[in-house]
């Protein structure tokens, strides 16, 4: 007499289960390609930090931390340089142009 077998166990882990055909991929919209908005926010951030660190500079100064400021500063004047990058490249996409990064 031969003996049945139990059906090996069916696996259930994602890879296995997108090799079977069993996922669906969602429809995914893609990310804002021009990264503007995301470095306004960053410059945004960076004033408010400025501003902020300003009522605080006796207290950095005190502690040797006053490079805070001009940390945020930096910061702030960085941003606006890759505002100007950003701006440049999403242009240079939006004309067909080659873009080197």
């Amino acid at each position: 007499m031969t003996e049945e077998q139990p059906a090996p166990k069916k696996r259930t882990d994602p890879t296995s289960q997108l090799a079977r055909g069993e996922l669906v991929h969602a429809e995914v919209k893609p990310l804002d390609l021009s990264g503007i908005p995301t470095v306004i926010v960053g410059i945004v951030l960076w004033a408010v930090a400025f501003v902020v660190l300003l009522f605080f500079r006796s207290t950095l100064e005190r502690d040797g931390l006053e490079w805070w400021i001009w940390a945020a500063a930096a910061g702030f004047g960085l941003g606006w340089i890759g505002l100007w990058y950003c701006t440049r490249r999403w242009n240079k996409i939006k004309a067909g142009e080659p873009v080197r990064d």
